[in-house]
């Protein structure tokens, strides 16, 4: 690139116009289709890239200049730059992996910054004209790799200092010695070039016949795109299409989200349609009308695509359930497998869950979603407390502890996905269970910027404040993850009604209580036994104690540390152990 003496930072009008049709290329990709925000995002920094005004890409300006957030957007309280940044990130690294191999110019988003980076490629077959890369100066050059290699130098720097930080020694006392990672330094194993085999569930979303009104058909293209972006979210999960019209993409995809509005009597009626495209199968409908559309409003249909999105998608929800029945690939058995491992809480369905992730992230160590679940998996053996020796042969190591092995698959998790909601949930219950709370709710605030939708992180979350002591916080969003899950686990009700319990909130509680009456995992139980407790029913109480016991040994032994291990505060021990009669010294 060149520089204009009026204007330092600008480019010639050759290397504009090349950039600017490498974004038209990205803007028309499947991925960027789909996604407003993100190529409102992209085509903002660009533009001012190519302008010569890159020293304004800050947070605030990309947030009210490209985005249209209000003049009084604050970016320390709401991270929305920072998230659609990594998805940026996320898609141009997959579009360039893909669809954009062939592209002359490559646009890349340095992590650390807003400024975009444009990567030229020469020699034979060359996708630029050799003398349009030759217009460089050599100062220009010699300036870019001096802040290149600055920058590369921080982040090693950052790294090792983060790497240190976090894997320091925890305040818990060491872990027994036979217990070893189910992958050794996985974190550090370079990925592989061949194609990856792991891919999650395929879902396109299409509208088969576009209405002729063309208010509708804008309506239908909008709420469309909006759905699109909502179930992107649930990133470890589902792989969302947006086809073109004609193109050929059922090869390509497990299920299809069809989409239909028919105008009536100045509004209009809505249908959607789940098909599974292996079989053709009708796997869900649903419907909804509107008496008139001059009243229908953005918001109104950005609220009907997120709970459109939540039903669809969320970990318990309907695509999930159906993909379990027959997984269409080996990497969403294993993801599948971990979210039933939770569910259940069996000792069992978490070691074939671990197994099942470690082999994953082994055949595939930059699959972001095996690592993260891993981590959470990980997290049961600590909390089980395995005595030395217990542990299979496959995780027996000398030096690492689980909470470290949880720790390094829930940092390779963010390493490979930084917009990954998943990752930042698993680090958020790695760091809780090392003590450092603070961070943990740091981490819970960007897992649900990055996926305010998800009833599973909403949950986690929640929990997280309840076990802290801090049930006016976790309750609303325990309340609101049980409202969107119907076939959700028991611990979402488990932990609200523990929030409620804690607050003598009656019958809120009891409504939760209920819904645990009938299950026998540990936490159900746990809760069970609370209730018994404030109903004066010791007999009901010893008998919900019992069979924790029998299955979760460690209560019997030491229910303190039953409680500590899985990340409640001392204040909150000593008010279950005192209800509970088992408050000894």
């Amino acid at each position: 690139m060149t520089e204009d003496a009026d204007d330092p930072g600008r480019l010639d009008v050759r290397a504009a116009a090349i950039i600017r049709a490498g974004l038209d290329r990205v803007l028309v990709s499947d991925a960027f289709r789909a996604a407003p925000q993100l190529s409102a995002f992209l085509s903002f920094v660009v533009e001012r890239t190519v302008e010569g005004r890159a020293a304004e890409l800050k947070g605030y300006t990309i947030a009210v200049e490209g985005l249209g957030r209000p003049a009084d957007f604050n970016p320390q309280l709401d991270p929305i730059v920072r998230v659609e940044a990594g998805r940026l990130r996320r898609a141009l690294a997959q579009y360039y992996t893909g669809d954009g191999r062939g592209d002359p110019v490559q646009i890349s988003m340095p992590v650390g910054g807003y400024v975009p980076v444009f990567t030229w490629f020469g020699g034979e077959g060359s996708r630029i004209a050799d003398e349009a890369a030759d217009e460089a100066q050599e100062p220009d050059r010699r300036t870019a790799r001096r802040w290149t290699g600055l920058t590369l130098a921080a982040l090693a720097l950052g790294l090792l200092a983060l790497s240190w930080w976090y894997l320091r020694p925890s305040r818990e006392p060491a872990q027994s010695a036979a217990l070893r990672p189910a992958v050794t330094e996985q974190a550090a194993a370079p990925q592989s070039e061949a194609p990856s085999a792991s891919f999650l569930v395929r879902v396109a979303i299409t509208n088969p016949s576009p209405p002729s009104d063309p208010k509708l058909a804008d309506v239908v293209r909008r709420f469309s795109a909006l759905l699109v972006d909502a179930m992107a979210r649930f990133d470890d999960i589902v792989t969302i299409k947006a086809p073109l019209p004609g193109s050929n993409w059922e090869d390509e995809v497990d299920y299809a989200i069809e989409i239909d509005a028919q105008g009536l009597d100045g509004g209009a009626v809505g249908l959607a349609r789940l098909r599974s495209v292996r079989d053709g199968r009708i796997v869900w409908t649903t419907s909804s009308s509107r008496s008139s559309l001059a009243t229908l409003q953005e918001n109104d249909l950005a609220e009907m695509a997120r709970r459109l999105a939540t039903r669809l998608t969320e970990p318990f929800g309907i695509i999930p359930a159906d993909a379990r029945q027959l997984p269409p690939s080996p990497a969403i058995r294993c993801i599948l497998k971990a979210f039933d491992a939770r569910r259940a809480m069996v000792p069992e369905m978490y070691l074939a869950a671990r197994t099942c992730l470690a082999q994953l992230v082994e055949q595939d160590p930059g699959f972001y979603p095996a690592w993260a679940h891993l981590a959470i998996i990980t997290l049961g053996e600590y909390a089980a407390a395995a005595p030395q020796g217990t542990a299979p042969q496959e995780y027996a190591d000398n030096t690492r502890p689980p909470l470290d092995r949880s720790l390094a698959a829930a940092l390779t998790a963010v390493r490979l996905a930084p917009s990954g909601a998943r990752a930042y949930q698993a680090l958020m219950n790695v760091l809780l269970l090392r003590g450092a709370t603070d961070e943990a709710i740091q981490m819970g605030r960007e897992a649900q910027a990055r996926n305010p939708y998800d009833p599973e992180i909403m949950a986690d979350v929640g929990a997280l404040y309840v076990r802290l002591g801090r049930p006016l916080d976790g309750l609303p969003l325990l309340e609101r993850a049980t409202s969107l899950s119907v076939a959700r686990p028991p611990r979402y009700d488990f932990y609200a009604f523990l929030g409620a319990y804690l607050l003598d909130a009656g019958k809120a509680s009891e409504s939760h209580a209920a819904m645990l009456a009938a299950d026998t995992s540990q936490l159900s139980l746990l809760g069970q036994a609370l209730r018994a407790a404030a109903e004066n029913d010791p007999e009901k109480q010893a008998r919900a104690i019992a069979q924790l016991v029998e299955i979760s040994p460690l209560f019997g032994r030491d229910p303190r540390a039953f409680l500590q291990r899985r990340g409640f505060a001392a204040s909150v021990i000593d008010r279950i152990l005192t209800a509970l009669d088992l408050n000894k010294p």
